[in-house]
């Protein structure tokens, strides 16, 4: 509003309106009014979404499941084979049931280690590679004839061939070792492998690892009774030389 075109009167008059008691000459009459009009008028603030204000900060983490993913594949694929033997030594029971027996023992090792290895433990890769050790010496052994224990398949193949499948076999089932993965495995071993390896501990006549851990010694003292009070005392079984009595303080020697 042009209030300089008013005069002093009319300002006065505009105040007296607005219940404003003000006095003086006409600018600051004029700076009151102007006072007034600001404290009156809408503050023009920006609209905020209050919902943008508060609005979390989405965080994405991104986590390499590589690494445990070759582990279960691992994992799948002993189980399969060991699945794969089991069936074989199936087929050869009634031809070859020695071996057939040796072949199943040999499959169900393959399954053990394949479940241990997917439970996220490396004692399934150890144990797959045990297996894989005796299997590769029994194929070797059997080349020549027609065995659930041999790839040779009575000497249709090179032994060579039955050589580079074990080797082939032991580097896919060693690759979690090998790469990142080995430190997603779980520590310790799983509970029912400790269990067999107690039951085992309890009735083998040999001493095992946890056995023949040596025990702490623990000290004999021997008692013995002061010269001067008769009061008893402790002293280690083979120890010699001075001691004190804790009552009477009187020392005596200890032979």
């Amino acid at each position: 509003m042009d209030y300089d075109s008013h005069t002093l009167i009319q300002l006065k008059t505009m105040c007296k309106e607005r219940g404003l008691r003000v006095s003086g000459n006409k600018n600051e009459v004029i700076i009151r009014l102007m006072e007034d009009d600001e404290s009156k008028s809408p503050q023009l603030v920006a609209a905020v979404n209050p919902y943008q204000q508060m609005q979390p900060v989405n965080q994405i983490f991104i986590t390499n499941n590589n690494s445990n993913a070759s582990i279960y594949v691992v994992g799948i694929f002993i189980i399969l084979y060991g699945l794969f033997r089991v069936g074989m030594a199936v087929l050869f029971g009634e031809f070859k049931p020695a071996q057939s027996s040796t072949a199943f023992l040999i499959g169900m090792g393959y399954i053990m280690g394949g479940i241990i290895t997917v439970q996220g433990y490396k004692q399934g890769l150890y144990m797959t590679m045990i297996v894989l050790v005796i299997s590769g010496m029994f194929s070797i052994i059997y080349h020549d004839e027609f065995s659930p224990l041999s790839m040779g398949m009575d000497g249709i193949w090179p032994i060579e061939f039955s050589l580079i499948c074990s080797a082939s076999c032991m580097l896919f089932v060693a690759i979690p070792l090998l790469g990142p993965a080995d430190t997603q495995f779980r520590e310790g071993a799983p509970p029912y492998l400790s269990a067999l390896w107690n039951a085992g501990n309890m009735f083998s006549p040999l001493p095992t690892a946890n056995q023949a851990v040596s025990q702490p010694t623990v000290a004999t003292k021997t008692v013995i009774n002061c010269p001067e009070c008769d009061k008893a005392m402790k002293v280690p079984s083979n120890y010699t030389g001075s001691v004190k009595c804790p009552s009477c303080k009187s020392k005596f020697k200890v032979n």
